[in-house]
């Protein structure tokens, strides 16, 4: 990652692990700041640089959904690789923001 502090940062979840069964929709929050921004995605890696996209994750319309809280669900596809602690990650406008530890498809 640059020098530059990322304008959308992922402190943590709202529990402590997230274990996302294939195919099956998984709701959870992230925790963190800059989330009312418009134009980010969420997606999981393999890497803490967010170098590959496994899978999206998509983003709720709920209204807990703030700047410091983001509610989002995660549905890993046949071909997400399992029993490995994969990495959850924000892009804005493209850009590679932040990722966080702690996601793991059973």
């Amino acid at each position: 990652m640059s020098d530059c502090k990322p304008e959308v940062e992922i402190d943590s979840f709202d529990t402590r692990k997230v274990l996302a069964p294939l195919l099956v929709d998984t709701p959870f929050r992230l925790i963190g700041r800059g989330f009312s921004k418009e134009t980010i995605e969420v997606y999981v890696s393999t890497d803490e640089h967010g170098g590959d996209e496994v899978f999206k994750i998509a983003i709720t319309d709920s209204s807990t959904s703030t700047d410091e809280v983001l509610s989002v669900v995660a549905k890993p596809p046949i071909s997400a690789p399992t029993g490995t602690d994969l990495w959850v990650a924000i892009r804005l406008n493209g850009k590679f923001q932040d990722a966080q530890p702690g996601l793991k498809v059973v």
